[in-house]
């Protein structure tokens, strides 16, 4: 049986071939610094998943996994980065869609832990049909659920959203776990702080237990390792700026609902948005009001679903 796939792209042949040696047993391992080799490798193979540095001469990595993503969607795209750069961060959420934003150094076994479990994921998932069945798609009620504190934000979004999605709103954590109890929301757009509380463990618990909710995160863009969070325990699908552009935010919000109508077709493809498993709700610094909920999420319908 051949092994499962993998590319590595670094501009330092020394680590390159670390990585090679410690992979070679488990993977069939190609390495290079060429962005242009690396695209024609993932062309011509069936390549499961790319790893790629972020600083290079010719091509930042979230550069090189946009293009992977284009050329081979189902290809899952992991970064690294010794540099913790708000951009970078931002970039590889938006445009290369990565599975993991791992910085330097990184642990071995740690990297190869997340490596395993992106080939797999990448394996499950390969062969399925990533077409959404259109007349199912057309008459699915889309409802998304804005978490801001700001009225006039869902308001603005409410008239700009209408008619094509029913739109709920809560201004704080309490409202919050009321509607997620009642309702089935397919996006969920929220700002990074809600009520004064930080969501972070919101967002990480929710994507743990209902994995196909996308997470569409506004913020000011000023703390690159919280997004760091968002992306690899929270696997939210898009990180926008504030002040709100609505415009950009439609184009996100409609790719993001299909991305979630594409799981609700397609359960396994929910695997793609594997996160680790949600803190316990003893650890969270919440009101009990608030632990009762996740206690709720965890046994509640959807886990029983």
């Amino acid at each position: 049986m051949s092994k499962p796939k993998i590319v590595f792209i670094d501009d330092e042949e020394r680590i390159l071939r670390s990585l090679k040696m410690h992979f070679r047993q488990s993977h069939d391992v190609f390495i290079t610094t060429d962005p242009a080799v690396l695209i024609d490798y993932v062309q011509n193979n069936d390549v499961l998943v790319v790893i790629s540095d972020q600083r290079m001469p010719d091509k930042q990595g979230t550069e090189v996994l946009r293009e992977v993503r284009e050329v081979s969607p189902n290809t899952i795209r992991i970064l690294l980065t010794g540099y913790a750069d708000l951009n970078a961060v931002v970039d590889s959420v938006n445009e290369g869609e990565i599975y993991r934003y791992i910085t330097k150094p990184w642990q071995n076994d740690e990297l190869k832990k997340v490596v395993n479990k992106a080939t797999e994921i990448a394996l499950q998932t390969k062969d399925i049909d990533y077409e959404i069945d259109a007349a199912v798609s057309m008459s699915r009620n889309r409802h998304i659920l804005i978490l801001d504190d700001d009225k006039e934000v869902f308001k603005q979004m409410k008239e700009h959203f209408a008619p094509g999605y029913k739109v709920s709103w809560a201004s704080n954590l309490e409202q919050a776990a009321e509607l997620l109890q009642r309702e089935k929301f397919g996006v969920a757009i929220a700002d990074v702080s809600l009520g004064g509380e930080d969501i972070a463990p919101v967002v990480y618990a929710l994507k743990n237990i209902q994995p196909d909710l996308m997470m569409l995160m506004l913020t000011e863009f000023k703390d690159a390792h919280l997004i760091i969070d968002l992306i690899n325990k929270g696997q939210i699908y898009r990180c926008l700026p504030r002040p709100t552009n609505l415009a950009i935010m439609s184009i996100s919000l409609e790719r993001a609902y299909r991305e979630h109508e594409k799981m609700v077709q397609q359960p396994i493809l929910a695997a793609r948005h594997h996160v680790e498993e949600a803190p316990e709700v003893a650890g969270l610094d919440f009101s009990s009001k608030l632990k009762s909920f996740f206690a709720k999420l965890r046994f509640g319908r959807w886990s029983r679903a």
